[in-house]
């Protein structure tokens, strides 16, 4: 692939990659707008945001894992259609249940770009020039997440609450045909494994109770809900050491670097996600200022 068609093909997958981050963090201006048009108290709008998080960080690494049984063309091509169904579902939506049922639809949508984007870049892009596009991908998704609650609160003051879900189709329906067109089909070995289901439930049960106990709640609900996650937590580890095809290979971790790269994304993802979410709510509830 010659370099004009390897800069566009980044272009593109930038396009639909760049709306995950971006979603995450621009209904955080919206929260107080959406309480109101559905006539719901605050705690339970949280909802719009926390299942959000809750699907992306539980199907995340099984969807790295789908790709590389599947093909991450695929994948990622199925990610940028449950991405654009769903941002339609949010579009339409006339409850608070139906818009967390597409908010999670679109977290899973997410969730199938982000690793098979990544996989994509390793297999398109040469070795010398990796560490470079990496590093612009990364940019590009640090961006999303810091552009959205400028990209929120300009829709919502010129427009209406479905304008924050609107704007991602226009952009989703380019990336599906550009995918589509510029994406090659990759001659990569077929895998005969299969996803590992026992290990993807002791995952997902963890990671959600996780972050379900960062909410307020009474202490023998709490109690009962932390014995669960250490118990699945453990079960999750060992599966993963004893399983033939495992979603998390443990013994990457024994690398240095590995480790302390992700280290790093998780204290930066951390501190500029509780940012970007709190200060908001906190502007409009304690401070009152308008949404722009």
């Amino acid at each position: 692939m010659g370099k004009h068609k390897e800069l566009i093909l980044i272009i593109s997958l930038l396009i639909g990659t760049f709306l995950v981050p971006i979603n995450s963090t621009m209904i955080a201006v919206a929260l107080s707008t959406i309480s109101a048009h559905f006539n719901e108290p605050l705690a339970s709008i949280s909802w719009v945001v926390t299942i959000y998080l809750i699907v992306m960080a539980v199907t995340q690494p099984i969807a790295g894992k789908l790709g590389d049984l599947y093909g991450n063309r695929n994948i990622y091509l199925w990610g940028v259609v449950f991405f654009l169904i769903a941002s339609l579902g949010c579009i339409f939506s006339t409850n608070l249940i139906s818009l967390i049922t597409f908010r999670s639809l679109q977290a899973v949508g997410g969730a199938l770009l982000t690793p098979n984007t990544i996989a994509i870049i390793r297999y398109v892009v040469p070795k010398e020039r990796l560490p470079k596009v990496l590093g612009i991908f990364g940019m590009g998704m640090g961006l999303g997440a810091a552009i959205g609650p400028l990209l929120g609160s300009v829709l919502l003051e010129n427009f209406n609450l479905e304008a924050i879900f609107w704007v991602n189709v226009p952009f989703l329906f380019l990336a599906l045909i550009s995918g589509i067109v510029m994406i090659p089909k990759f001659n990569v070995k077929k895998q005969t494994s299969t996803l590992d289901i026992q290990g993807s439930i002791y995952l997902a049960i963890s990671i959600s109770l996780l972050i379900l106990l960062t909410h307020g709640m009474e202490f023998t609900k709490a109690l009962i809900m932390g014995i669960i996650f250490i118990l699945s937590t453990i079960l999750f580890i060992k599966r993963e050491n004893t399983a033939e095809n495992p979603i998390i290979d443990f013994s990457l971790f024994k690398h240095s670097t590995f480790t302390s790269a992700n280290l790093s994304i998780m204290l930066s993802n951390f501190v500029m996600y509780v940012i970007l979410l709190i200060m908001p709510l906190l502007m409009k509830s304690q401070f009152h200022l308008s949404t722009a």
